[in-house]
């Protein structure tokens, strides 16, 4: 390791440090009025998704649900246009979804990708544990200059992901630094919906199955 790396990198540590302390009571405010919001619509749409008689549908409800939360949720967020920090860490989706997202964009999806994943044994938490190793730092597939070249038709998991600080610093990956500590919005009710959706199968991130 360089010098100059090590120094950045014990320098980043430090002000995330200093970010983290107190942050609960910054972020509490934020939690607060999250928790006040009439989710209604949101719970209406997932329903819809569960009931839904093809992957593509059930993609297409889980969108909703997920548009109508994040919708609310954005002026609390840190998260703005031209930020793109999150499209350089693991996005873990499911077949189906990966399926709908080359159709909708007519890129050809990798057939060899893939891990078979049962829900016993929290195995999907350990294939997303292995897939943050594996590519965290890597720019996504679908990363050019910056923006999300497929950003109507991006996976579940990027909809879901906003920062509920006040910037991207914790947000931002350092060499050497590790893995980002982020206070994000609490998306367990999507994730669970959407496993129930699609069901016992094979996972991977987007960028085994969308190759350069």
């Amino acid at each position: 390791m360089s010098n100059e790396v090590e120094s950045a990198a014990a320098s980043h540590a430090r002000l995330v440090e200093q970010r983290w302390d107190g942050l609960e009571t910054r972020v509490s405010s934020k939690l607060a009025q999250i928790a006040g919001l009439d989710r209604g619509r949101e719970a209406q749409l997932l329903a819809q998704a569960a009931n839904a008689k093809t992957a593509t549908q059930r993609v297409h409800w889980l969108r909703k649900g997920a548009q109508a939360i994040s919708d609310a949720v954005a002026p609390l967020a840190a998260c703005r246009k031209g930020c793109s920090h999150c499209c350089s860490i693991s996005v873990v989706i499911p077949r189906a979804e990966a399926l709908v997202i080359a159709k909708e964009t007519s890129r050809k999806l990798n057939a060899a990708a893939g891990f078979e994943v049962d829900f016993e044994g929290n195995v999907i938490d350990r294939v997303r544990e292995e897939m943050t190793q594996k590519y965290q730092g890597q720019p996504c597939v679908f990363l050019e200059s910056g923006q999300c070249q497929i950003y109507e038709h991006r996976p579940l998991a990027c909809r879901l992901l906003l920062n509920l600080d006040e910037d991207d610093l914790l947000c931002q990956l350092v060499p050497n630094a590790g893995p980002p500590r982020v206070p994000y919005l609490n998306s367990r009710a999507h994730e669970v919906r959407a496993l129930l959706a699609f069901g016992n199968q094979q996972y991977d991130d987007i960028r085994a199955w969308f190759r350069h």
